[in-house]
């Protein structure tokens, strides 16, 4: 298991901002936090090399790309080819996100498709699978909270700050629609 990182109140200020927009110079955030440059250089250095900073991507709007349906896969697999059948639905670009889960399914499988065609494809494809037992697909009529971002709570498990929760994207859209 992974040990978790000692952040101090520094490390963690500089991630809110990130978190905000990890396009943001280290100078703004320098100046944002009044503290130099050097200083939130070296800090996000380590913070990358610890791996509590794994990378930077944009945020893209995946209906604009052409990805209008999503639906979350219940699966059931057969006894010791979990790792094995997880890989390699993982390597299909329709699977976002892949989980190993207590209850009814043995994962979790969270797609974002193009048409309903492109689902039925999906699943047909992972059930011909032999270690595929079943499935349950639930489509998503309505993603209503998406953020990928980690809130930066300090370990006494207080909550994260005004800041960290009002730069949402889903947010900042939900506050924009009609």
């Amino acid at each position: 298991m992974r040990q978790t990182s000692t952040l101090d109140q520094l490390d963690r200020a500089i991630l809110e901002e990130l978190n905000v927009d990890a396009r943001r110079s280290h100078r703004e955030i320098a100046h944002r936090l009044r503290v130099s440059p050097t200083t939130v250089s070296a800090r996000v250095a380590r913070l990358e090399e610890e791996e509590v900073i794994q990378g930077y991507i944009p945020v893209l709007n995946d209906e604009q790309l052409g990805w209008d349906l999503w639906a979350a896969i219940g699966i059931r697999i057969s006894k010791g080819r979990l790792r094995e059948v997880e890989e390699r639905l993982a390597r299909d670009p329709h699977a976002y996100l892949i989980y190993d889960v207590t209850g009814d399914h043995d994962a979790l499988v969270v797609g974002r498709f193009r048409d309903r065609r492109d689902l039925d494809r999906f699943v047909k494809h992972a059930l011909q699978d032999p270690h595929i037992e079943r499935s349950n697909t639930q489509v998503v009529l309505n993603r209503v909270k998406e953020d990928r971002r980690v809130p930066v709570v300090l370990r006494g498990g207080d909550a994260p700050t005004a800041s960290a929760r009002s730069a949402s994207p889903t947010a900042a859209a939900t506050a924009k629609s009609p």
